[in-house]
């Protein structure tokens, strides 16, 4: 059915209603930043660095009939329905429906694809993008009924709940490594088991940095993982890969095998040392902002030593290794091979590498079906969106 439009300026009015940091209702109130609104769902995490409003000069009150609109980098998509009373940066633009208007499916019209790419259109500030608001009120939009945005509403928000129990699930999956890592095997920073420690270069019978062949958006010759195709978990993440043509003997010298230890020596201080592991799924090399550890896998398991580098612990001890810029931090190959690794029993390692592999193929499984899920519920919202326009 073809529904009225109308812009988003007669669905919604901007209600800033400042508040000064010594005013004592701000001190009494939570204070909502853009960092704790999650893209695309607009979850807020209100246990992610949230402070009192006493914190600002200047913030926006708001309560449960508002929509937050996050002004600031709009493509990130942050849209909130808050359930309770605050405050909020002046990022955040508090927007009250009008009558007729379900707030929720406001909250949805602001959402969709069409809407962000609409703002990204006419963005102010290059480096510090944000929403002419202006411009954003002057969208035109579907206009149904208040019956029928409530319906569509709920349709969405079922879509939307399974998307979170799927993201929960996966994040439970997630945990279960280092869990199960602690568990068996201790947490490395006080080796509570006493196992025995040996240098991490004493079990490596390859330490080579990665191919230095500039890599192309042409699918041709080999993949090369590059320092975004391995997470801060220690994740691969193939989706998005650059090719490389490499001489016979550049090929036989930088293939990857199953099992090799890909060390991320050159990124971020906080990201230095984000180590995967390759699980040849396909043939690829590595660039040179890793080192290529392979492991005597006679006296040490490959996972066992990925698990440990990718251990909380290790992680803190790499922080401190690391040097260099602000923006730039390097760790190189003898630093990682003195790393002091906790050696236990070879068939405890065996045991604790089925498990952790395990797992890791139940999420490589199921990364596919959750982008799907994904997508699905992106083009639910704007199927249903574009049959009222």
């Amino acid at each position: 059915m073809n529904w009225p439009t109308a812009s988003l300026g007669d669905l919604c009015q901007l209600d800033r209603r400042g508040l000064r940091s010594e005013e004592p209702d701000t001190r009494q109130l939570p204070f909502v930043g853009v960092e704790n609104v999650e893209s695309g769902s607009g979850v807020i995490n209100l246990n992610n660095g949230s402070r009192v409003g006493s914190q600002k000069s200047t913030s926006f009150q708001f309560d449960e009939r508002h929509v937050l609109y996050a002004k600031l980098r709009p493509y990130l998509n942050k849209v909130a329905i808050p359930a309770f009373v605050g405050n909020c940066s002046t990022e955040l633009v508090p927007l009250l429906p009008r009558a007729g208007v379900d707030r929720e499916f406001l909250g949805y019209l602001l959402r969709r694809k069409e809407t962000v790419e609409y703002v990204m259109s006419s963005v102010t500030g290059a480096r510090m993008p944000r929403t002419d608001m202006k411009a954003l009120m002057s969208l035109s939009v579907p206009f149904p009924p208040l019956d029928e945005q409530r319906r569509i509403v709920g349709i969405l928000n079922r879509a939307a709940n399974i998307e979170r129990l799927r993201k929960q699930a996966q994040e439970r999956l997630r945990e279960l490594i280092p869990a199960l890592f602690i568990k068996m095997f201790g947490d490395p920073a006080d080796n509570p088991m006493g196992w025995e420690m040996r240098p991490l270069g004493e079990f490596c019978i390859l330490t080579q940095y990665g191919t230095n062949k500039k890599a192309t958006d042409q699918a041709d010759g080999l993949p090369v993982l590059r320092m975004s195709n391995v997470t801060y978990r220690g994740e691969l993440d193939c989706r998005d890969l650059k090719w490389a043509r490499l001489s016979n003997n550049d090929t036989e010298k930088h293939l990857l095998r199953k099992g090799d230890i890909l060390f991320n020596r050159t990124n971020s201080k906080e990201l230095v040392g984000k180590t995967g592991i390759w699980d040849g799924r396909f043939d690829a090399v590595a660039a040179s902002y890793f080192i290529r550890l392979r492991v005597d896998e006679t006296s040490i398991c490959p996972t066992y030593v990925w698990a440990f580098m990718n251990s909380a612990a290790t992680k803190q001890r790499l922080f401190e290794t690391a040097r260099g810029a602000i923006g730039q931090a390097n760790i190189n190959a003898e630093e990682v091979k003195s790393l002091p690794l906790p050696v236990p029993p070879l068939d405890l390692q065996r045991t604790y590498s089925k498990l952790a592999e395990k797992t890791q193929s139940e999420l490589q499984f199921t990364e596919p079906n959750s982008r799907n899920i994904s997508d699905l519920q992106k083009s639910l919202m704007s199927r249903l969106l574009d049959d009222v326009a």
